[in-house]
C-alpha cells in the first residue's frame, strides 16, 4: 500500500477515538455514577496526554524513527480503548484517557511532519479531511450498536481491536516510514526551536486557530439558544453543518491550494475567516449562518497548511521539534480558549470570538508574507 494511503488512513484511526467519550458519557456515566461534569476530567486527561506526547515527540522520532513512534503510540490508543472495554474503575478509566491522549498526541505529530516534509499541501489538506472522516465514524459506530442493544464497553472493544489491526499494519511496515534519525551535524536542541521568532510565530497561530475553531464550534449552538432565540434542534443542525463544512472545504480546498500558492491561500483564508467571523457577531438571523458556514470554509485549510510549510520555513531539523509544540499548542487552544469564552457573557462571545479571528489574520499574514 502507498505510503500516502497509510497516512489518510491513519488520521482516520486518529479521529475514530476523539469523540467516544463525549458520545458514550450518557450510557457510560450511570454505571459509574458521576455527575455530568466528571466528563471534564476524561477530557483533561486527554489533552494532557496529547500535550506531553507533542512536546516530546520530536526527541522519539529521533531515536526510533517516525515508523517507531507511529506504530507504538497507534499501539497505545488501542490499548486504551480495550482497556476500557473492560470498565475498569474510575481512576482506571481516567488514566487509560491519559494514555489514549499519549497516543494521539504522538501520532499527530509524528505523521503531521512525516507528511509536511515529502507531500504537497494538497495531501495534508486531504489528510486532515480524513480525521474529520473519523471523527464522524467514531460517535457513528457508537450509536448503531448501541442501537442494536450493544453495550459502551463493547464499543471500545471494537474500536480498539480496530486500532491495533492499524498498530499491527504500521508495525509491519515501518522501516518504510524511516528508521532512527540521528542528525549529520551536532543535534538541534528541541528548545533551541523556540529561539527563532518564526517558529514562535507559527506555534501561537495554531494556539489561536484551534481556539477559534473549537470556540466556534463548542459554543455555536448555546450562542444561538441563548442569545438569538433559535430552537434548540436547528442549533444542533447549524453546528453540524459547521463541522460538516470545515471538513469539506479541506477537500475541496486541497484541489486548488497547490495551484494557487500555499501562502496566497493562506492570506486569503485569514481575511475571509476574520471578516466571516466578525459578520456572525453582527449581522441577522440567516446572515449570520451564512457568515458561520463561510467561516467554517475558510478556517479549513489553515491548520494543514501551516502544517505543511513548517519544514520550508524553519527547516528540516528545527521542524521536526516544532511541529510536536505545533500540535501541543493546537491542544492547548482547543481546551483553554473555549473555556475562557465561557467565562464571559454569552451574547458578547461572538465578538471575542471576531477578536481572536482578527489577531489570527494579523499573525498568518506576517508569517505567510
Amino acid at each position: 500500500m502507498p505510503l500516502l494511503l497509510f497516512a489518510y488512513v491513519a488520521f482516520v484511526g486518529l479521529g475514530l477515538p476523539d469523540p467516544l467519550p463525549g458520545a458514550l458519557w450518557p450510557v457510560l456515566r450511570p454505571e459509574y455514577g458521576l455527575p455530568v461534569a466528571a466528563l471534564g476530567a476524561l477530557l483533561l486527561a486527554v489533552s494532557a496526554g496529547t500535550m506531553v506526547a507533542s512536546i516530546l515527540s520530536g526527541p522519539a522520532i529521533t531515536r526510533f524513527g517516525t515508523g517507531g513512534v507511529l506504530a507504538g503510540s497507534i499501539g497505545l490508543t488501542a490499548l486504551a480503548a480495550l482497556g476500557a472495554a473492560l470498565a475498569p474503575p474510575w481512576a482506571g478509566l481516567v488514566l487509560l484517557a491519559l494514555l489514549s491522549g499519549l497516543g494521539a498526541g504522538a501520532v499527530d505529530a509524528a505523521m503531521n511532519g512525516f507528511a509536511a516534509a515529502r507531500f504537497a499541501p494538497r495531501h495534508l489538506n486531504w489528510m486532515h479531511a480524513c480525521w474529520g472522516l473519523g471523527a464522524t465514524l467514531g460517535p457513528g459506530l457508537a450509536a448503531g450498536m448501541l442501537a442494536l442493544g450493544a453495550s459502551w464497553r463493547a464499543v471500545y472493544l471494537v474500536v480498539g481491536l480496530m486500532l491495533a489491526l492499524l498498530a499491527l499494519s504500521f508495525a509491519l511496515t515501518r522501516s518504510r516510514w524511516g528508521g532512527p534519525e540521528p542528525a549529520s551535524g551536532p543535534g538541534l536542541p528541541a528548545l533551541d526551536v523556540l529561539r527563532n521568532r518564526m517558529a514562535r510565530r507559527q506555534i501561537a497561530a495554531f494556539f489561536l486557530y484551534c481556539g477559534v475553531e473549537a470556540g466556534t464550534g463548542q459554543w455555536l449552538a448555546t450562542i444561538l439558544v441563548a442569545s438569538r432565540g433559535a430552537d434548540p434542534a436547528a442549533a444542533g443542525v447549524a453546528t453540524t453543518l459547521f463541522w460538516a463544512a470545515l471538513a469539506l472545504g479541506r477537500v475541496g480546498l486541497g484541489f486548488v491550494v497547490d495551484r494557487m500558492g500555499a501562502d496566497r491561500m493562506l492570506r486569503l483564508a485569514v481575511l475571509v475567516a476574520a471578516l466571516a467571523s466578525a459578520g456572525f457577531a453582527v449581522l441577522p438571523g440567516p446572515l449570520a449562518l451564512v457568515s458561520v458556514g463561510l467561516l467554517a470554509v475558510a478556517l479549513a485549510p489553515l491548520y494543514p497548511t501551516l502544517m505543511a510549510l513548517t519544514p520550508a520555513r524553519l527547516g528540516a531539523a528545527a521542524a521536526r521539534h516544532a511541529v510536536g509544540f505545533q500540535v501541543a499548542a493546537a491542544t492547548l487552544g482547543v481546551g483553554l480558549l473555549p473555556a475562557l469564552l465561557g467565562l464571559a457573557p454569552i451574547a458578547l462571545v461572538p465578538a471575542l470570538l471576531a477578536g481572536l479571528a482578527l489577531m489570527l489574520a494579523l499573525l498568518v499574514l506576517r508569517i505567510a508574507r
